[in-house]
C-alpha cells in the first residue's frame, strides 16, 4: 500500500492483490512522438515494460489499453506500431487487436494465455474516452461497462494521464479492484518527496493552458521560474511589452489563462527571463527583456544566473518543459545550462516532460547521474505539485477502499 500524505489517500500496489490466473487490464501511457506511423521515441513504452513483465511472469492474463494523440492531430494513430515496440521492450509476445469494446476485443481477451500480452486499440478512437466527467458519468460509459465485464483486476500505470477524468483512467478503477502499477507507484513516491521539500519550479514549454491552471497553486508553494512560450504568458501578465512576440501568445491562450497567470503573479513568486536569445535577419543575439521585439528562441545568460540563485537555495527542483527551441542546436544552450544549474545545486531534481527529458542527453556526463527522478509526465506532475485534483489517483484510492479493504 502506498500512502499519499499530501492528499490523505491510500493507493493499493501490485503487492496488495493476487493477479495469477486473473484477467488483468493495464492502463499505460504510451502516447509517444510519431512520424509517418512510426514510433520515433519509445522511452515511455520502455518505462512500462517492468510492470507488464512482472504481471506476465506472475501468471496474470494481461491486456493493455492506451491512447495515442488526439482526434484530428497528426499523431492520432492506431497502436499497431506500439505493439511491436512493446514486444521489443518487454521481450514478450504482443498481440495487437484493432478493437476496444467490440466482439474482436472480447474474443481476444477470453483467449488470453499466461506469458503473453494483448494490446487493444487506441482508446481515443472511442468518443467516450475523449470526455471528462464525474465518477457517476464515467461508470455509465460503454467503455467502462463492457471492459469491466471482461476483467477481474485493473492496474493503473498511466500517471501521465492521471489528471484527466476520463473513463479509461478514472472510470474503470471504480468498477473493479484496482491498484497502481510500478510506473504509477514510482511517480507518486517521487512527487511525495518533492512536496515535502522547499521546492522551486522551472516551467517552460508551450502547453500554456495546463501551465496557467497550475500556476496559482505552484506560486503559493514556491518560486516559479519560467521559460519558453510560458515565459511570455507571465511576462504579459506582468504588463511587459512583448512587441511582435505577443502574436505567438495570442494564438494559443485566451483570457482565462491570462487571468490565472495574473493570479499567480500577484503572489510575488513568479520570475520571467531577464534576457532572451533571438534571431533577427539571420543574426543570433542576446537582448534584454525590455528590448524584446520578436519571438524569443531561448533564454539568455543573465536569466540562467538569476534562476541558478533560486535553485541553489531550494531543497528540490521540478524541471518541466524547456527554455527554448531545443530541437535546433543553436537554441538549446539555455535549457542545458539551467538543467546543469539544477543538478549542481544539491537539490533533489525531478525532470518531467518528453522534450526536457531528451535534453538530458546534452548535459555533462558527471551531472546527468545527479538526476533524482525522470518522470514520464509533465502536466500530471504539475497538477500534483499544485494541489489540483488527480482523478486517476483518486479513483485508485477509492477502489482500494471499496474492493480491497483499504481506508483513507
Amino acid at each position: 500500500m502506498l500512502e499519499l500524505r499530501s492528499r490523505g489517500l491510500r493507493v493499493g500496489t501490485l503487492e496488495d492483490i493476487e493477479t495469477r490466473g486473473r484477467r488483468t487490464l493495464v492502463r499505460v501511457d504510451i502516447n509517444v512522438p510519431m512520424k509517418g506511423g512510426r514510433v520515433i521515441d519509445d522511452s515511455r513504452i520502455k518505462a512500462h515494460a517492468a510492470t507488464l513483465r512482472l504481471l506476465a511472469e506472475s501468471g496474470a492474463l494481461v491486456a493493455v489499453i492506451a491512447h495515442q494523440g488526439r482526434p484530428g492531430g497528426e499523431d492520432f494513430e492506431t497502436l499497431e506500431a506500439h505493439a511491436r515496440a512493446l514486444e521489443a521492450a518487454t521481450g514478450l509476445p504482443v498481440t495487437y487487436v484493432p478493437d476496444i469494446i467490440g466482439p474482436a476485443a472480447a474474443e481476444a481477451v477470453k483467449a488470453l494465455e499466461p506469458g503473453e500480452l494483448l494490446l487493444l486499440e487506441n482508446t481515443r478512437f472511442l468518443a467516450e474516452d475523449n470526455i471528462e466527467g464525474p465518477p457517476e458519468l464515467l461508470l455509465r460509459t460503454h467503455l467502462v461497462r463492457r471492459l469491466s465485464r471482461l476483467f477481474e483486476v485493473y492496474v493503473g500505470d498511466a500517471f501521465a494521464t492521471a489528471h484527466r477524468a476520463q473513463p479509461s483512467v478514472a472510470g474503470l478503477p471504480l468498477a473493479m479492484p484496482a491498484v497502481a502499477g510500478k510506473v504509477m507507484e514510482s511517480e507518486l513516491r517521487a512527487a511525495e518527496k518533492l512536496l515535502s521539500a522547499n521546492t522551486s519550479y522551472f516551467v517552460g514549454g508551450s502547453k500554456l493552458n495546463d501551465v496557467a491552471k497550475v500556476a496559482p497553486g505552484l506560486a503559493s508553494k514556491g518560486v516559479i521560474m519560467t521559460g519558453g512560450l510560458s515565459a511570455l504568458l507571465f511576462a504579459k501578465a506582468m504588463g511587459q511589452d512583448l512587441g511582435r512576440a505577443e502574436e505567438a501568445l495570442r494564438k494559443v491562450v485566451g483570457p482565462e489563462a491570462l487571468e490565472l497567470a495574473r493570479a499567480a503573479v500577484s503572489k510575488g513568486k513568479v520570475l520571467v527571463p531577464l534576457d532572451y536569445v533571438v534571431e533577427e535577419k539571420g543574426e543570433i543575439k542576446v537582448v534584454s527583456a525590455n528590448e524584446l521585439s520578436t519571438q524569443p528562441k531561448d533564454v539568455g545568460p543573465a536569466t540562467v544566473e538569476a534562476y541558478r540563485d533560486v535553485m541553489e537555495s531550494s531543497g528540490a527542483v521540478l524541471f518541466k518543459g524547456t527554455a527554448g527551441i531545443v530541437e535546433d542546436p543553436r537554441f538549446r544552450r539555455g535549457t542545458v545550462a539551467l538543467l546543469e544549474a539544477a543538478l549542481s545545486s544539491g537539490a533533489f531534481v525531478i525532470v518531467g516532460g518528453g522534450h526536457v527529458g531528451a535534453s538530458l542527453a546534452w548535459v555533462r556526463d558527471e551531472l546527468r547521474s545527479m538526476v533524482g527522478y525522470v518522470s514520464t509526465a509533465g502536466g500530471a506532475l504539475l497538477y500534483m505539485a499544485a494541489g489540483l485534483p488527480l482523478p486517476g489517483v483518486e479513483a485508485l484510492a477509492e477502489s482500494y477502499r471499496k474492493f480491497l479493504g483499504g481506508t483513507a
